[in-house]
């Protein structure tokens, strides 16, 4: 077959050593070495040969001189300003310290090293000016780098410098690259991932890197290759007329499970098992199922949704035949726990044998979805749900409401901090007590919080209770069909009571006397409490005091009290409330 010409020019360059295809030479050692350490000291090479089965190899020369190849055009910072900078600076010193001008040169002497001096470092002050003008985070390749070293070295031979002074500005030249190489971490990485891969398998530049035409675009396949593990024979359980397996990860976790199919790719129970498609490197899943011996926890389509219709006969086949005898996925992690309905209902159909979904789970759902618990700005219910993320099976139920009461401003204004949590802990406490006596069923007092007055109440600071009525269910054995039962009518009595205790708190009429839930008198007691402690502010006698003074204005009448007096008593009320609260803080 004919070759062409470019195609031979390339095969050609492969066949070179990668000293010879024009890399500076400490940049062909660094490659070297880091081709040597891949294979010989990379603990993350290492342990991909181990999961993988094989043996790390030693970097064919034809794969080093394709990568340097690769390396010459990929573009970054090589040579910045500063660099330039500091070796037109170098070369600058060293024509005049070799030229034998000094101060009693003559004039024209002078001028002829200013002229040298120009000569000298104009390749390098050129190439600063360009990159000023242009771009100031101008990006370079190793082969751009090249050139700019040949045009100053020829600079140098021309001003007549020394050769070992041309040297030392090419080694000067030749360490600010290798510093930007070896320093630049995003490039250390893509030459670590593709030497991993040549280690691991050399087949695969055959197959897929030697047609990359950037260092990026390898190290995209590279990083394909690293995600995609071979498929391992051994691992494979059984294999379907048209090509798809079921595959024992035999783990409980797995990061390509978990990028390919879009889930966590992890099992809190057991190993996982994955229906996939294909073979080499580019095997694809379907369905993750996460398996204990005898149960089922998960049936996991892409993105934690349930499997397409058309693949429930592969699990039925994994049901039949791989021993399950329970299947306890419910939804859980789910976005949308409920399109495993149907595929539940399917399985429980198709396998009477199987105990699908246990009744616990199903049940105790139903009874949440019919309960009718209202809400309002101040009482609120939150549900753990028994397919939920956190703990699977358990019902969780909590109804919260918040009670406010008007206090003084000198409770958050003026008091000490040592007051206001003492003044916490005594409501609190006293709360407590007076919902034990008012409040059946009795609930726990969480916290007693004071706020500013414009926080909760532009008119007044406020005082906010927070109450809780609170349980978890779920059955010690949902095997045992009786204690399932029994926790069913515990979660549904609850229900009931949680139902009826929201409507007492969002109604505004009062709860019958036989209710036991006197919620009026939990709130009248608490204030009580704080008419004791001389921080209660009464905003409604406030009030009906205002319009007292403004219909005896209107009528003529005199007041009971001048304004004076009024001063006086408010004073002495502020004074004592004082008083009261430094006794609290002692």
């Amino acid at each position: 077959m004919y070759l062409r010409q470019q195609n031979k020019w390339s095969e050609f360059l492969l066949a070179e050593a990668i000293e010879n295809i024009g890399l500076p030479s400490r940049v062909v050692r660094f490659i070297r070495r880091k081709a040597q350490a891949t294979v010989h000291s990379d603990v993350h090479a290492k342990k991909l040969a181990e999961q993988r089965g094989v043996e790390l190899q030693k970097i064919d020369e034809k794969h080093l001189t394709w990568l340097g190849q690769l390396l010459k055009n990929f573009d970054m910072k090589l040579f910045d300003v500063t660099d330039a900078r500091n070796l037109a600076h170098f070369i600058k010193k060293a024509v005049r310290e070799t030229s034998g001008v000094d101060a009693s040169s003559s004039e024209e002497e002078r001028e002829a090293l200013g002229e040298r001096i120009i000569d000298a470092i104009g390749p390098i002050i050129d190439w600063a000016m360009d990159v000023q003008s242009d771009y100031p985070e101008d990006l370079q390749t190793l082969a751009d780098m090249k050139g700019l070293r040949k045009r100053m070295t020829r600079a140098l031979n021309r001003v007549g410098l020394p050769e070992g002074e041309i040297k030392t500005a090419q080694t000067i030249f030749d360490h600010s690259l290798l510093s930007r190489l070896t320093d630049n971490d995003d490039l250390g990485l893509r030459l670590r991932r593709i030497m991993t891969v040549l280690a691991l398998d050399p087949v695969y530049y055959e197959e897929e890197l030697k047609y990359a035409d950037s260092l990026r675009r390898a190290y995209g396949l590279a990083q394909i290759f690293l995600d995609n593990p071979t498929k391992d024979p051994d691992k494979v359980i059984h294999t379907f007329d048209n090509g798809y397996f079921w595959y024992d990860i035999q783990s409980h976790a797995c990061d390509f499970e978990g990028k390919k199919m879009g889930h966590c790719g992890r099992g809190d129970h057991g190993t996982l098992i994955s229906l996939r498609a294909g073979g080499g490197r580019s095997m694809k899943p379907f369905i993750t199922l996460e398996l204990d011996g005898t149960t089922l926890y998960q049936i996991k389509g892409q993105g934690n949704t349930a499997p397409k219709k058309d693949l429930w006969p592969y699990v039925d086949w994994f049901i039949e035949n791989m021993g399950v005898e329970r299947i306890r996925e419910t939804g859980q992690h789910a976005n949308n726990p409920e399109s495993f309905d149907e595929m539940l209902e399917y399985f429980d159909e198709k396998h009477p044998g199987i105990k699908v979904k246990n009744s616990w789970v199903k049940e105790a759902t139903k009874l949440l979805e019919e309960a009718s618990i209202e809400e309002d700005s101040q009482t609120t219910v939150e549900i753990e749900w028994p397919g939920g993320d956190e703990h699977i099976g358990v019902v969780g139920v909590v109804l919260r409401h918040q009670a406010f009461w008007p206090v003084k401003d000198i409770v958050v204004d003026e008091d000490p901090i040592e007051g206001v949590q003492r003044l916490r802990w005594e409501i609190r406490m006293d709360a407590q007590s007076i919902a034990d006596d008012t409040l059946y069923p009795n609930p726990r007092i969480r916290t007693a919080e004071v706020f500013a007055r414009g926080v909760q109440d532009s008119e007044a600071a406020m005082l906010r209770v927070d109450m809780v009525w609170e349980d978890d269910f779920q059955p010690s054995d949902d095997e045992d069909e009786e204690i399932v039962k029994s926790e069913l009518v515990r979660l549904d009595s609850y229900l009931s009571e949680i139902a009826e205790i929201s409507g007492y708190l969002v109604s505004v009429e009062a709860a019958p006397e036989d209710a036991e839930f006197d919620y009026n008198g939990f709130w009248k007691g608490v204030e009580e409490r704080l008419e004791a402690y001389g921080v209660y502010r009464d905003i409604a006698g406030e009030i009906d005091a205002e319009k007292e003074r403004d219909r005896e204005d209107q009528l003529g009448l005199p007041l009971r009290q001048s304004a004076g007096e009024m001063d006086y008593d408010y004073g002495l009320s502020e004074s004592r409330t004082i008083q009261r609260w430094q006794q609290m803080i002692k």
